[in-house]
């Protein structure tokens, strides 16, 4: 039996996984915050014949949510569109990436009208499949409150038949869409979390080159989901990009009444009936002192009470659900502290997690930059980099937003912090 049965709940209320319409496990309905920005959204899809838009913000934010509860209520709008979403990398083609699209604009006419045949459907049904049985694919998975999950495989040769007929067959199911009462097709571009700064340039310049045949189309709303630093630089390097989409939104942290009301609307969609109701796993202050802890990442906070409950649970949980109560911030640290160590130091080995050490031994608070690191570790700018890189890719640290020609400023993450 579930061990949060010990708390009448059905199942573990700290899952990390993007909220989605038309699923039990992750429903949308426990969506929180994020009015303002929802209906700016939402304000300009609905002004205009097409669109194209970006929301940004820091890793965990819930930038795949906000996108997924804005195509929600475009649906309700009378628009046309999927929970499925778009993988935008660098090491596509321009070809592929308009095969991409075209997947999605199907996928979006299938979801909203099962029922839809003729001819533009067909040639699109025709391409997809041509394009999906060579590997293309086109979707990412939604893990995680905005970090992209897993990306599929491009091509490097896709058919003929794409690069010549796709712009029109694309434009034709769009026209079908609108003809069958669709006010337009919403469609979600992400995978855009910690791309370096040579793969945002790619990806750049892959939208680019499909602006005139793809992005201008009439009723197609494009949204594009990344941190800032990638979603500034993949829609406004390029003038011809930046003079057709919006402004990014760029996302602050949650308030913390969100993050708790949000932790509670889970207890609640979770409880095991009406006559039994649940009880808090945790204390609230370890709400509190999570989310300060990760900044507003909300993936990271649900990820260590996760981490930190399923093992005290595993470890301590009495036979019957009696008298089990919250569990306080002491003992949930001396878990996830012991648990984070050993985890850093498997994936970084001796070298890099001694600099790690060193950090965030002298202030696991501090904003650093590479100089002031290449004094503390006594190594040399590029060794700097690359142990920097080492450490980004292990979830330890993060580079801050760029701020015009200021150097980038990195802070530890919530794990690292909790491993101190």
């Amino acid at each position: 039996p579930s061990l949060w049965g010990l708390y009448t709940l059905r199942s573990s209320p700290y899952f990390p996984a993007t909220l989605r319409s038309a699923t039990a496990a992750t429903p949308l309905g426990l969506f929180v915050g994020r009015e303002r920005e929802r209906q700016l959204l939402l304000t300009t899809i609905g002004s205009t014949r097409s669109s194209r838009q970006a929301v940004a913000g820091r890793p965990g934010s819930g930038k795949t949510t906000l996108v997924q509860a804005v195509k929600a209520d475009a649906r309700e709008a009378g628009y046309w569109t999927s929970s499925e979403i778009i993988s935008l990398g660098s090491e596509a083609s321009s070809e592929d990436l308009l095969g991409r699209l075209l997947n999605g604009a199907y996928d979006a006419v299938l979801a909203s009208f099962p029922t839809a045949s003729g001819p533009a459907v067909e040639a699109a049904q025709q391409l997809v499949r041509s394009f999906r049985l060579r590997g293309g694919g086109f979707s990412a998975s939604a893990f995680g409150f905005g970090a992209g999950g897993t990306q599929t495989e491009g091509v490097s040769t896709p058919p003929s038949a794409l690069v010549l007929d796709g712009p029109r067959v694309l434009r034709d199911l769009l026209a079908y869409a609108q003809a069958q009462g669709a006010q337009g097709l919403v469609l979600h571009l992400n995978n855009l979390e910690n791309l370096s700064e040579a793969d945002a340039d790619r990806a750049a310049d892959l939208l680019r080159s499909i602006r005139d045949q793809a992005l201008l189309l009439d009723g197609l709303h494009l949204i594009v989901v990344g941190t800032t630093d990638a979603v500034r630089t993949v829609v406004q390097t390029h003038t011809q990009i930046r003079s057709v989409f919006s402004d990014p939104q760029v996302l602050q942290p949650l308030e913390l009444e969100d993050g708790q009301k949000l932790v509670a609307n889970r207890y609640a969609a979770l409880q095991m009936g009406p006559g039994q109701p649940w009880r808090a796993p945790v204390e609230s202050a370890v709400v509190e002192r999570l989310y300060m802890l990760f900044r507003g990442d909300l993936r990271g906070m649900l990820k260590a009470l996760e981490d930190g409950m399923t093992a005290l649970l595993g470890l301590t949980a009495p036979a019957t659900s009696a008298g089990a109560a919250p569990v306080g911030m002491d003992d949930l640290l001396l878990v996830l502290r012991q648990r984070n160590q050993q985890e850093l130091k498997d994936q970084l080995g001796p070298t890099a997690w001694e600099r790690l050490l060193a950090w965030g031994n002298r202030d696991p608070e501090a904003f650093e930059i590479q100089t002031a690191l290449v004094t503390l570790w006594g190594v040399s700018q590029p060794a700097v980099s690359q142990t920097l890189q080492q450490l980004t890719a292990a979830g330890a640290v993060e580079a801050l937003p760029r701020k015009g020609r200021d150097p980038i400023q990195y802070v530890l993450t919530g794990t690292a912090r909790l491993a101190f």
